[in-house]
């Protein structure tokens, strides 16, 4: 990156946040309030992906239209409809590509990871009648429909019900065999919590994708929904080192450091500090 495209970088404040610490979560869907971080990284428009879901689910309320009550045979048809029919599914070739993060690409290509197929799945059957929620689950996104007091799991990577054995399972897989599943791991998680879910993902993707300017905004609404998550800074700082924003990378290493003072990490900070420090030196010299 050039002297002056840093300069840039490390003057420029987001004036486009749609995101931010005070938002009203209750005035927006999960669909929408993802779909204001998608336009914020990305440039895509909101609205867009609003009228491509208005569209999909046009086609779901007429599969759904012969049946009267919400009922597990409802649900049944709506997850045939969108998994069997419309063919939406997990990708499990390209896991961690950005393609399958954003919702625009998933609605489009009908492929994805579970935070993005979980969103998705929970607009279409809140907007059917259910009453749906996410789970940001250890082993990765699960949806929670509450069926006339009855609680129904659904991995939206699949569109299958899942017991509370099968969830188990996923505990153990992604825990350890002596993880077992306790009740606060099905509790309904708020839209703040999968929000951060999901524009973590989107970081981590583009991160894989070495789209680094883009990883730090998404940074940057993370932050801006928690300004003192410290290892949210520590992140941000490994970014900016990449982009050899050296000073801004010092920064949040040094706040890390005086924040989480035992963390393990703490000594390789001090050494990438000094390292930045003798590079920064170095420019000035030349």
């Amino acid at each position: 990156m050039e002297l002056d495209e840093k300069e840039t970088l490390e003057e420029t404040v987001f004036t486009n946040s749609f995101i931010h610490e005070g938002i009203d979560y209750s005035a927006y869907s999960l669909l929408q309030l993802a779909g204001m971080a998608e336009s914020e990284i990305t440039g895509h428009s909101a609205v867009e992906l609003q009228d491509a879901m208005r569209l999909q689910l046009i086609v779901i309320k007429s599969q759904l239209s012969s049946y009267a009550d919400n009922n597990m045979e409802k649900l049944s048809g709506l997850l045939n409809n969108l998994y069997h029919v419309q063919k939406f599914s997990g990708d499990w070739k390209a896991f961690f590509k950005v393609k399958n993060a954003l919702l625009s690409s998933v609605l489009s290509r009908r492929k994805g990871v579970p935070i993005s197929l979980g969103i998705l799945l929970i607009e279409s059957l809140k907007e059917t009648g259910f009453n749906a929620n996410g789970i940001c689950f250890p082993s990765g996104f699960i949806v929670k429909v509450d069926l006339h007091g009855e609680a129904i799991y659904i991995d939206p990577f699949n569109g299958e019900i899942v017991d509370l054995l099968q969830l188990e399972l996923k505990v153990r897989g992604q825990l350890g065999n002596h993880a077992r599943l306790t009740p606060d791991m099905l509790q309904a998680d708020s839209s703040e919590t999968i929000i951060k879910r999901y524009v973590n993902v989107l970081k981590a993707a583009y991160i894989q994708a070495e789209s680094i300017e883009l990883a730090l905004l998404c940074s940057d609404i993370l932050l801006r929904l928690d300004p003192e998550d410290a290892f949210e800074v520590r992140d941000r700082g490994f970014l900016f080192q990449q982009l050899e924003c050296y000073q801004l990378a010092c920064n949040d290493f040094t706040y890390f450091i005086e924040q989480c003072p035992e963390d393990p990490i703490v000594n390789l900070l001090k050494r990438q500090i000094k390292q930045m420090g003798d590079e920064l030196t170095a420019q000035v010299i030349h």
